[in-house]
């Protein structure tokens, strides 16, 4: 049974420029699990320090779990709020996944041990930030790091376990 729902952390008073007063209070973690979207599109364009990054819409969560099944088109990730003044501003965050053990081995040796991409997102609204299985080289088990990042502070971080397929059968 879950305890908690939402993960508040703290944060101190961070400056976003000289002339606007960016108060982080706090960052909550509003769902997490395995999803679904409604609608998804691969990203045109080569992104060389990371895998192809998919756009999703209309997110569901079919299951809240920290562990993941290892399958093809399986998705998982969580959404969020930052929660801070001025409400409905924007803001700039970094949203990192840290792959676990040796990363993610792409046909021709490509290696990833982590993707990170810079978005800005409404302040107050959820957002959401998650991963899915496209290609078999991208299950990799273990521990998966999921951090969002405002400047040097971290806000979130939340850590999925991807099973390793012989955990999955039993």
């Amino acid at each position: 049974m879950m305890r908690t729902l939402a993960c508040l952390l703290l944060m101190l008073p961070l400056s976003a420029t000289p002339q606007t007063d960016l108060q982080i209070r706090a960052a909550e973690i509003v769902g997490w699990g395995v999803f679904e979207a409604k609608n998804s599109s691969r990203n045109k364009g080569f992104r060389r320090n990371a895998p192809p990054a998919d756009t999703v819409k209309g997110v569901r969560f079919l299951e809240f779990t920290n562990e993941i099944p290892p399958q093809l088109g399986t998705g998982f990730g969580f959404q969020y709020v930052i929660n801070s003044s001025p409400r409905g501003g924007r803001i700039e965050v970094k949203n990192v996944i840290r792959f676990p053990g040796e990363g993610l081995k792409a046909p021709g040796g490509r290696v990833y041990k982590e993707s990170s991409e810079n978005r800005r997102i409404t302040i107050g609204q959820r957002d959401f930030y998650g991963y899915a299985f496209d290609e078999p080289w991208e299950i990799v088990p273990g521990e998966w790091v999921f951090e969002v990042w405002h400047g040097e502070a971290r806000l979130i971080r939340k850590t999925f376990t991807v099973l390793d397929s012989a955990e999955e059968e039993s």
